[in-house]
């Protein structure tokens, strides 16, 4: 049967950035317990978090998303749509909304354009994820979607945090194949915007091996979820092979 690989050992876990100013959790919603875990699901770019995240909700997981969030923080008539506006210029809106692939191309290339627009997205989003997930039902396993867990120092928030995994050269291909108009170097750019994703795999508590088909990504995923539904709380080793 395939194998999932862990963070390798014998490398001292990074030591956590501290989360920004605005990520607080007063009501500790997203503290795990033994019976109910809360976890953080990240990746890199193009290594298949979202099927990771379908999979686990068809197991029984409540699933939130913090792009969804995100989002709704810069729809339309709210007050991060004119942050983001007044920060990109007229060029940034289409038919009334914003023109994701313009602001797309600039963040790319510009790391303080990127930075200053997470700085008005991120808050906003936190926010939302806050309140939805305490209109949510309890449940055995949360799994929150956040694509830039490391980059925006949100981690130490979270515990378990489970990385989708994929070799840097699977990721060239899903995003080639996703984004064909993107040039080589296009896509190899939008790749390196993020942490490398094998700085995540030696940083992440739990690894799902998204690198082959879809059989083993749903036994894979499979195992995931046994273990964090019987399991975590109460070996809570960080190194167990799943």
């Amino acid at each position: 049967m395939p194998s999932t690989p862990t963070r390798p050992k014998l490398v001292p876990r990074e030591p956590d950035a501290p989360p920004p100013p605005w990520a607080v959790d007063p009501l500790g919603l997203l503290k795990s317990k033994p019976g109910q875990v809360v976890a953080a699901l990240t990746g890199g770019i193009a290594t298949g978090k979202s099927s990771v995240a379908e999979l686990l909700s068809a197991f029984g997981a409540r699933r939130l998303d913090f792009d969804v969030f995100s989002r709704q923080a810069i729809a339309p008539n709210t007050a991060g749509f004119n942050a983001v506006l007044e920060l990109f210029g007229p060029k940034a809106i289409e038919d009334n909304d914003l023109n994701r692939q313009y602001i797309g191309r600039l963040i790319f290339k510009d790391q303080r354009l990127r930075r200053l627009l997470e700085d008005i997205v991120h808050p906003i989003a936190w926010s939302i994820m806050l309140d939805e997930l305490q209109k949510l039902p309890q449940s055995r396993l949360t799994i929150i979607e956040t694509p830039l867990l490391y980059e925006a120092a949100l981690n130490s928030l979270f515990s378990p945090v489970i990385l989708s995994f994929a070799k840097p050269e699977t990721q060239f291909k899903r995003l080639k194949a996703r984004n064909p108009e993107l040039s080589r170097w296009e896509v190899r750019r939008r790749i390196k915007a993020q942490m490398p994703i094998m700085e995540k795999l030696r940083r992440a508590d739990l690894i799902v091996d998204n690198d082959n088909d879809l059989p083993r990504l749903i036994y894979n995923t499979k195992r995931l979820w046994d273990f964090l539904t019987t399991s975590w709380g109460v070996t809570h080793e960080r190194d167990q092979l799943l």
